[in-house]
């Protein structure tokens, strides 16, 4: 259900699998998150200034900018932005790696939506 303190939180959803940013649209704008998705890396960083997100969803494992690089560019770029990682499969050292670069959480898929929502607020909140 929408609240007042989500109802202007912008998130961005960055992965590279169309059917995953499509999921993630639609269950955390029913949740009253305004979110918009790109891609990859590339497009994210332009959304990341015109959007302007307070959190940003980020796949590990995307084409050309990977989203180990792209966390570490967007804490230097933005650093009041919360980067939530996620991916399908990730060993503990990769898991490890994106606290190491500045994300403030991890996420395994297939992502359960009430807890990224819940993980979302607290990122902000």
């Amino acid at each position: 259900m929408p609240d007042s303190e989500t109802s202007s939180l912008r998130v961005l959803v960055v992965d590279d699998e169309e059917k995953f940013r499509k999921i993630s649209k639609k269950n955390l704008e029913g949740r009253g998150f305004a979110v918009e998705v790109a891609e990859a890396g590339e497009e994210a960083i332009a959304k990341i200034y015109n959007f302007d997100p307070k959190v940003v969803l980020l796949d590990v494992m995307m084409p050309r900018l990977t989203g180990d690089e792209l966390v570490k560019m967007i804490i230097d770029w933005k650093p009041e932005t919360q980067v939530i990682m996620v991916s399908a499969n990730l060993s503990q050292e990769a898991e490890e790696e994106c606290f190491r670069n500045g994300a403030y959480a991890y996420i395994k898929k297939p992502v359960k939506f009430d807890q990224l929502a819940e993980t979302i607020r607290q990122a902000v909140f």
